[in-house]
């Protein structure tokens, strides 16, 4: 079972927030029971530690909107890795897609997914909680941050079309309103933003791809070191879980990862693959295995979903660069 943790450099975020409030990191630590801060890049908090450190900064400060106002104090250095794909990235809609794909980097404890329909791009927020249950502060402070993080790259002048919190604390809905420069809206399903489209499509200057190339590299590093899947290997163990798989399309798998069928075809592009190769892929595997089972050809191409047996055939023919009867032989040969 994976095991949710959160950069230090995030957690740092935090601690800065209470810190400009009077509040040090040792008096937080020491009221969360947190023994010390990681001191390396590649360091990671357990998500319910750095849940303790957000509740015990909420106590101490006092702060009623601890989290809105850690986003509205971002600062990139938090995102570390992250924060150098979005500078190098051509434009904001890249860098949203790097960053949704590479999120896990940030934290484990929530996902972050677009969506774009009639002009409007929404960025939507989901909780991912371990043991400990979230605070509204910790998805203001996402919410918060989207926004800095997009004033600081491309416009100070940006502003979503609409906020939409999870939680019901309307009584400051004027410091809200202050800093999105938008409509709030209140206890809705999840929280997200609503941005004009034509945002995406503003190139960020100063963009390297030389740098961005070398950035993505060790990004890449970083997720396999953490164990994180790309896009394409969650799709697959989605659509190995599923018995009717093969009839599972891209817009319901879109809808099962809380994302558009355009999104994810994009996403799958950065992968080099697409969603008819992933789901090829699956049946190819699972053909593999009851092949090696010796599973009768007629069975076979009810379980693989083929209407025909002559279907079937030419799909090993694909697959595998031989007939079912020669793979067969190989197969059980060398079980």
């Amino acid at each position: 079972m994976l095991n949710k943790t959160v950069s230090a450099f995030w957690l740092k975020g935090i601690l800065a927030c209470a810190q400009n409030q009077g509040i040090t990191k040792n008096r937080i630590f020491e009221d969360a029971g947190v023994i010390s801060l990681p001191d390396t890049a590649n360091d990671r908090v357990p998500l319910d530690a750095t849940v303790k450190v957000w509740n015990s900064a909420i106590k101490l400060t006092k702060d009623p909107l601890f989290g809105f106002n850690m986003g509205k104090q971002f600062r990139p250095n938090w995102f570390n890795l992250i924060h150098h794909l979005w500078a190098n990235s051509p434009d904001v809609r890249s860098a949203i897609d790097l960053t949704l794909k590479y999120q896990s980097l940030i934290s484990d404890g929530g996902e972050l997914a677009l969506q774009e329909s009639s002009g409007t791009a929404t960025l939507q927020y989901f909780p991912k909680a371990d043991k400990l249950p979230f605070s509204y502060h910790q998805t203001d402070a996402v919410l918060a941050t989207l926004v800095s993080l997009m004033r600081w790259s491309i416009d100070d002048g940006f502003a979503p079309t609409k906020v939409a919190m999870q939680h019901s604390q309307k009584n400051h809905d004027s410091d809200y309103t202050e800093f999105f420069q938008c409509t709030v809206s209140y206890e809705n399903d999840h929280p997200y933003l609503d941005i004009d489209s034509k945002w995406l499509d503003r190139t960020l200057i100063g963009a390297d791809a030389q740098l961005l190339a070398m950035h993505l590299k060790l990004a890449e590093q970083k997720i396999a070191l953490l164990g994180r899947d790309s896009l394409h290997i969650r799709i697959a163990n989605y659509l190995v879980k599923v018995d009717d798989y093969q009839n599972t399309s891209k817009e319901e798998m879109a809808s099962l990862l809380h994302t558009s069928s355009r999104t994810l075809q994009r996403k799958l592009s950065l992968e080099n693959t697409c969603y008819s190769k992933v789901s090829d892929q699956v049946r190819q595997d699972l053909a593999h295995q009851l092949i090696k089972q010796n599973i009768p050809t007629t069975e076979l191409t009810h379980k693989l979903g083929f209407s025909e047996v002559s279907s079937l055939h030419k799909a090993c023919k694909r697959w595998f660069k031989m007939s079912l009867n020669e793979y067969r032989a190989k197969a059980t040969m060398n079980d």
